[in-house]
């Protein structure tokens, strides 16, 4: 199920990082590139989120 959240982020963010726009300008494609950093950033940690087995004592 999470490969479902995963891969669309991945892909967005994977886009926005590349993706230059002169029309923009520096600031904005300073911002594009953070919110592509984020969405991958995101992606990773919901990609290794590790369900943990419970013991029982």
């Amino acid at each position: 199920m999470r490969f479902f959240i995963v891969i669309p982020l991945i892909l967005i963010g994977g886009f926005l990082v590349g993706l230059k726009i002169n029309d923009l300008g520096n600031l904005g494609n300073i911002i594009m590139n953070i919110v592509g950093l984020g969405c991958l950033f995101i992606a990773i940690l919901i990609g290794r989120n590790k369900k943990r087995k419970q013991r029982s004592h």
